[in-house]
């Protein structure tokens, strides 16, 4: 009896861990990773580097509070916005850059830029380009592989994982440490990457140049904009883009991550010193 009872036990003992094995060997890939402590997420490329050699960073999908509740009509109401993923370049498009892509283009000189012009305070290869067209920005991104953000992926880019923040560093007091702004502070734009970055590694994403969106401009589109991935109306007001991010001119409000504003998509010669620069983005299923 005593041997039987040894034996039983270990017939049992044999069977779990038998059965323990199986269960293993039959888990799909994504309880393989819980188990292991990895998560699917780690595995997708959280930098890239576009063809323009500039690397990119992955903004992750999800929710985030857009708009401001400021006196500022046209940041109203703060809405709830659904983003699928995307990469968001970390710095704006510089001079350098922008020639490179004017020579590989045979588009060759853009009379409206600074970049060709030896303007002292613009004209350095590291500072952003600045006279850019709209359309001269959607073909730069389209040369590099990529694309204009949205005005919904470049506020949840500038926010930097931040919710309901005034900067794209938080509600602290802007300062020279933190942005250009302001023309007191530089006078010109400065090179990118001159400041912190934010919670998601991207550079200047308040002051230095405002940046161009994809999206038509209109001051009341929050009003009735879908919940999930806006991509902006269907025409602009007076026909204009939306910019965002302010400049090297602007006050602190204008630097704020829910100030908004349109601009025409084509500038006029005398409007260059304050007219857009960008920066792009790229889904993250292409």
């Amino acid at each position: 009896m005593k041997y039987k009872n040894i034996l039983t036990i270990f017939l049992l003992v044999s069977l779990f861990l038998s059965f323990s094995m199986l269960q293993v060997n039959v888990l799909g890939s994504d309880e393989t990773s819980a188990l292991s402590g990895e998560s699917p997420q780690e595995k997708i490329p959280k930098r890239i580097t576009g063809k323009d050699g500039t690397p990119m960073v992955l903004i992750p999908a999800g929710e985030f509070q857009m708009g401001g509740d400021m006196d500022e009509a046209n940041e109203k109401p703060v809405h709830t916005v659904y983003l699928d993923a995307f990469y968001m370049d970390i710095y704006e498009v510089s001079n350098a850059q922008y020639q490179k892509f004017l020579a590989a283009t045979a588009t060759g000189r853009d009379p409206r830029g600074y970049w060709t012009q030896r303007r002292p305070g613009y004209d350095r290869p590291n500072q952003p380009a600045i006279g850019v067209t709209w359309q001269r920005a959607v073909d730069y991104c389209q040369w590099a592989g990529k694309r204009l953000p949205t005005e919904a992926e470049w506020e949840k880019a500038a926010r930097g994982g931040l919710e309901g923040k005034k900067y794209s560093w938080g509600d602290e007091p802007a300062d020279e440490t933190m942005a250009n702004f302001g023309k007191y502070i530089t006078g010109y734009s400065t090179p990118v990457g001159s400041y912190p970055p934010n919670g998601y590694g991207l550079h200047d994403m308040a002051g230095n140049v405002p940046e161009w969106c994809y999206d038509w401009y209109r001051p009341d589109y929050y009003q009735n904009s879908p919940q999930r991935n806006p991509k902006g109306p269907d025409s602009g007001f007076h026909g204009e883009r939306v910019v965002r991010g302010g400049t090297w001119q602007s006050i602190p409000m204008w630097i704020r991550c829910a100030a908004r504003s349109g601009a025409t998509p084509k500038p006029k010669r005398r409007d260059l010193p304050y007219s857009s620069g960008f920066r792009c983005a790229k889904s993250f299923s292409d």
